[in-house]
This record gives C-alpha cells, structure tokens and sequence, in this order.
C-alpha cells in the first residue's frame, strides 16, 4: 500500500487541536507504505516527527496573520499545491474544505462555534469568538460536498451537519487514546465526609461556563458555611491570560470567595498527578464542547465526575459508574449536589451511551486512518 497523504493544517498551533494534528502525524506514519506531506504553521511544534523517513514538512508562517491569507491559501495555494504534488489523499485538519485537484479529499470539523447560543456575555469578553458563532456555520459550508468524508468527533455534531448541509457522508472519530484505561487509584471519597477538591482544568474561555461555579460556591457560602469551608474548586488560570478570566478571578475577589483557587496552566504530568492523588472529582460546567478531554482523563484515572447535562458530555464520557450531571444554568441545583457530596453522600450513578448505527464510527486514532486508508481503494 504505497500511499501519498498531505494533512493540512497551518493554522494549528496549541491546545487541543495541535494535539490532533500530532496524533495524526504519529499515526499515519507507523502505517507501512504511507508517506506524509505535512503543511504547517511552523516545524519546531513536531520536532518528533521531524526526523522520520517517510513524513516531510513545509512551513507556511505567514498564514495565520490574517484571514484573507487563510482563504487565499485554502482555496488558491492549496488548488496549486494539490496538482504539484499529486497526493493520493489530501486531508484538511482545520475545519476548511480546501479546493484542491485531488478527487481523495477529506476535513476533519472540530471547532464547536456554531453550536452554541452566543451572549453579550461573550460579545464583552471574548468578540473573535462572538464572531466565530455568527461566521463558521458559512465557513464549514464552503465545498463541504467535495470530501469523501466529513470527519467529526461525536453524533450530535454529525447530526446537526447532516441537517444543516444536506450530507450523509460523515465519519464520527472520537478522539480517545488507544490505551486501555488506567483506573490507577481506587476513589473512595465520595463515601466519606470531609474536606473536598474539585479540578476544573479549561481554559478561562466564557463558554467554559466558570460563572456557575461563583454562584453555586457564593450561594454555598451564604447558605452552607461550613460546607463552603470544606470545599475547594481548582482553576487551571491565572490573572493575565484572556479578559473573561481576569473578570471571573475579580468576581471571586469581590465576592471573597477564597475556595476558587486559580493555580495556573499545568503540564500534562502535573494534571495526571492531580487527578491521581489530589482531586477527588472533576467538575465540568463547560457548555461547548467537541469533544471535552478532561472528561475522558477524569475516567481513566477513575475519578468521580460532576458535569454539566448536554449531548457531549453523555458522548464523551460513555459508560461509566461515577457521574453526576447538573443543569449548566443551574446554580442552586450545582451547589446541592456540592454540597451533598461534601456530606459523604453517593450523587454519583451509572451512565451510557450507545452508538447510532446511522454513522459509520471510529473509536481509535488507528480505525480513523484505516477507514480513511481504505476509502481510497474505493471507486
């Protein structure tokens, strides 16, 4: 199977979605017979891969310092790009349907703008966002009938595309690691009272929905004193980092609530620490998500999760014994269920999610490559 594959994605540059492009990188060329051809904002974020045989780099640093260069790159460099290099499959990382000569075309959608019910709240502190909900529904429409297959990482949003652009050529791939989950430390202290942290690791985005968590903890505080005494909530930011959480870190000030502690971005060791030996649940009020990774995290290392009740959280988190969900808009409710589990009662239940046979469904990054690998041979 000798096999030319480009992946795309010179805007991808951090979080989550850099993770993505990484892991297809490590993926697709542990396959024999593959090559890769990788566009990408710069080649020092995958110093890894650099020195692999069969994947090759090319920089585009200047994209990223505008939308027009963005769109002149998807639709007129990557048309050029495709006829010069000829691959077997050109695949778009990022959310665009490139224009490219290549019949093979695929996109992977993982930005969750459209989806969700913008506010002035958002307009305030986060206007690119704001901006985003308004824009992106048209940007994923644009040649999204040229792919083979549109990728995404859960039903829900699979089903809002199939209604909203009329295609049924979809992949849900859902993000999660091929490992077996660790389950490393037996969690008991959800049958105990006593002193309680909960971890929220999100950064302060204003869907991340940090302002339930002020108002469960204030009414705590005002209701429950000593509950509130007994409880502390995790947030991984600090002052600085975007005005939405500069105005979230003011509100507790204000309000005095010195249990919302805001410790700072932490690495990927240090969080698997924290949810080993010193959180005793997650909390995970966030309202947008494509896919939610501490959700996955929290259950690998068998830790109890309280979680805001929407479609992705189901998705995200399966089957599982140790869930308790709460209205995200619902302050009063969150700060019962806080407290309830501060007192040593079991909110935790069991919880499933079944797969819709209308999809065709990937649950490992090596069944994504081997679905896209295999499309190719189809005529």
């Amino acid at each position: 199977m000798d096999k030319l594959i480009v992946l795309s994605g010179v805007n991808m540059v951090e979080g989550g979605i850099l993770t993505v492009y990484r892991t297809m990188i490590a993926t697709f060329s542990n396959v024999p017979g593959v090559k890769l051809i990788c566009l990408v904002h710069d080649t020092a974020l995958f110093e890894e891969y650099t020195s692999l045989p069969n994947v090759e780099f090319r920089e585009y640093k200047e994209i990223k310092s505008g939308w027009l260069k963005r769109l002149k790159f998807e639709y007129i460099t990557s048309y050029a790009l495709s006829k010069e290099i000829n691959p077997d499959a050109w695949i778009c990382l990022h959310d665009m349907s490139a224009r490219v000569a290549t019949p093979n075309q695929f996109v992977y959608c993982h930005n969750p703008s459209p989806f969700y019910q913008s506010s002035a709240v958002d307009l305030k502190y986060d206007r690119t966002f704001f901006l985003f909900t308004k824009f992106y529904k048209f940007l994923y429409g644009l040649n999204i009938k040229a792919n083979r297959y549109v990728i995404v990482q859960q039903e829900w949003i699979a089903k809002y595309f199939q209604k909203t652009y009329g295609i049924r050529n979809l992949l849900v791939a859902r993000p999660v690691s091929d490992a077996a989950p660790v389950h490393e430390t037996a969690r008991l202290t959800a049958a105990s009272s006593g002193a309680k942290s909960l971890l929220y690791p999100a950064f302060p985005r204003t869907f991340k929905n940090f302002s339930v968590l002020v108002e469960a903890m204030d009414l705590l505080k005002q209701q429950q004193r000593d509950v509130y005494d007994g409880l502390q909530i995790l947030l991984t930011f600090d002052k600085g980092m975007t005005r939405f959480g500069d105005f979230i870190i003011e509100e507790c000030e204000k309000r005095q609530l010195n249990n919302i502690r805001f410790i700072g971005l932490q690495s990927k060791t240090r969080l698997d620490e924290m949810y080993r030996h010193e959180a005793d649940a997650l909390i995970f009020p966030s309202k947008l998500e494509t896919w939610g990774l501490p959700l996955s995290e929290a259950k690998a290392f068998g830790l109890p999760i309280l979680s805001a009740e929407l479609p992705y959280a189901h998705e995200t988190i399966g089957d599982y014994d140790k869930v308790a969900f709460f209205a995200p808009d619902n302050a009063q409710q969150l700060a019962d269920k806080l407290a309830a589990f501060y007192q040593g009662q079991n909110i935790f239940t069991a919880t499933s999610y079944v797969d819709d046979p209308a999809f065709l469904v990937s649950h490992s990054w090596d069944a994504l490559a081997q679905h896209i690998l295999n499309s190719l041979d189809v005529k």
